[in-house]
């Protein structure tokens, strides 16, 4: 009976201790060796697009995405990641005891794809308020005759179709207007706050177009245009007093509103905007997070609301005028060098995708993130006007 009684008790220890321990274990406490202490551990758990990348931590090769690295001792880890062919993500990561730091890495092509999408010359384009259309046009005296001067007037570009831009997947190339002898280059532009229309001012009139056919006989609002320009201003006045509403720190409200330079992310939980001296700051909504961005000329969001695309526009050189007159500008004249990287919202990991000369006023996300859309040439004699360019980004 004691014997019994004994061995009841010894096996109920052991299975405590055997309980114990693998709680212990799951729970990430592992023996460290240096220190001859058990102590906590933590795990990164890391991803990337595309997937199967090298993953190094602090300089040595530990494993590929997607894969968990598991019993880390708490501290600050160097993550790098590198695929062949696409430009290496790097970043310090903090390990915690008992938590799960994630990495989700976005790799771009270190050599980018870069192809046309018109062929016939383009003199502007203006992106929609929505981001999913480009309103673009073709210059006149195209050289093909009939055929050619038919398509010479203002097009629009519906972006949010499945395919995209040169993949014959959808997408909807629309001619709004033919120019029949007008010049619409020498007309300024600008979109509805819905997307729908475009307002086309002219030296002699004004116009109004719908984008969604062609306007053989352009509506002429020349009569009550401010009219329809001062409802455009009302709606997007309330449109902006709204998303600032969303932000409930008071003074982060005032500094937005009362920035030149106001931009929302896509899923509009971040606000990008240019502080008092000049700087771009990023403030996350979401997690109360405020980041100081590199220098650049300019910011875009990438559709993902988790990169920006960072424009740094080189000084220009001034173009010789003799005669003192002013010079007419056309968008090759506005042509500058200018490099494109992309960056995530905190402000590292940049990505230089592009350098050359491009007008740096277009310079457009793909709705899938997958590609830029900007006006370049090349420096031969078949491709030396401008037309309008993809570059892929993945």
């Amino acid at each position: 009976m004691n014997k019994r009684f004994l061995f009841t008790v010894l096996s109920l220890i052991v299975i405590v201790v055997i309980a114990g321990g693998a709680i212990f274990l799951a729970k990430g406490y592992r023996y460290q060796p240096d220190t001859g202490t058990f102590s906590g551990t933590g795990i990164i758990s890391v991803s990337s697009i595309p997937d199967q990348a090298s993953v190094y931590l602090d300089g040595h090769l530990t494993t590929a995405t997607d894969d968990n690295i598991t019993s880390l001792p708490p501290k600050t880890y160097k993550v790098r990641i590198v695929k062949e062919g696409y430009i290496p993500w790097e970043k310090d990561i903090e390990v915690t005891q008992g938590l799960v730091s994630e990495i989700k890495a976005t790799l771009f092509r270190s050599i980018p794809t870069i192809y046309p999408i018109t062929y016939s010359g383009v003199d502007l384009a203006v992106l929609s308020p929505d981001n999913l259309k480009l309103m673009y046009i073709i210059p006149n005296g195209l050289e093909g005759g009939a055929v050619a001067e038919k398509k010479s007037g203002i097009w629009v570009w519906v972006m949010d179709n499945p395919g995209g831009i040169g993949l014959g997947g959808g997408e909807v190339q629309r001619q709004l207007v033919q120019s029949n002898g007008v010049d619409y280059s020498k007309a300024s532009y600008r979109w509805s706050p819905d997307s729908t229309q475009i307002f086309v001012d002219l030296p002699e009139r004004k116009l109004l177009l719908d984008i969604n056919r062609l306007n053989d006989i352009p509506r002429d609002i020349t009569a009550n245009y401010q009219a329809t320009l001062k409802s455009w201003d009302e709606t997007e006045n309330k449109n902006k007093l709204t998303k600032l509403e969303q932000i409930t720190d008071l003074t982060l409200r005032k500094t937005a509103s009362n920035s030149a330079l106001l931009k929302w992310s896509p899923d509009e939980t971040k606000v990008l905007y240019k502080s008092s001296d000049g700087n771009y700051k990023l403030n996350d909504l979401s997690f109360k997070r405020n980041f100081d961005l590199p220098k650049a000329s300019s910011y875009e969001f990438l559709p993902d609301s988790k990169h920006l695309v960072m424009l740094e526009v080189a000084e220009a050189s001034p173009k010789p005028n003799p005669s003192g007159s002013p010079v007419p500008s056309t968008i090759k004249d506005q042509f500058t060098p200018v490099r494109i990287s992309i960056i995530e919202i905190d402000g590292t990991n940049k990505a230089e995708i592009y350098f050359g000369s491009i007008a740096p006023e277009i310079v457009v996300p793909w709705p899938d993130g997958s590609r830029l859309v900007v006006i370049s040439s090349l420096p031969t004699q078949t491709a030396s006007e401008p037309n309008l360019y993809g570059i892929n980004l993945k």
